[in-house]
């Protein structure tokens, strides 16, 4: 994934890529304000080693089937898989403890100690 495949998938409406290999480019991938998670980054050329087979089907990254519809959250921190009947009940979830966390840390940073915090707000 690279300058031009980037330009691509954001002319098709892409909200980002996730891709099980390298990026290259990588300034000119950045200047599209285009989000693109990848192993790492690696200069060679892609003509020579990709081919477009099929899509909207089930593909495997590691050890982790993602069938189309599921719900791709990534970050700076990694990339995480939800299928799409458990995406609503997830979300929910991730929102509640965020939150409970915004209270932790405000109360720390407010002079209680993470124990204290943690205690009070119901955050293991």
């Amino acid at each position: 994934m690279g300058e031009l495949l980037t330009a691509t998938a954001k002319a098709r409406h892409a909200a980002g890529a996730v891709v099980d290999g390298y990026t290259r480019d990588t300034p000119q991938v950045l200047s599209q304000n285009f989000p693109v998670f990848a192993k790492d980054r690696w200069a060679q050329d892609s003509s020579i080693r990709t081919n477009v087979v099929d899509f909207r089907c089930p593909i495997e990254i590691g050890q982790v089937t993602i069938h189309d519809g599921d719900v791709v959250f990534a970050d700076i921190d990694g990339v995480l898989i939800i299928p799409r009947e458990a995406a609503a009940e997830c979300i929910g979830k991730a929102i509640e403890k965020a939150s409970g966390e915004k209270l932790v840390r405000k109360a720390i940073e407010e002079g209680m100690s993470a124990t204290e915090a943690f205690a009070k707000f119901g955050i293991l």
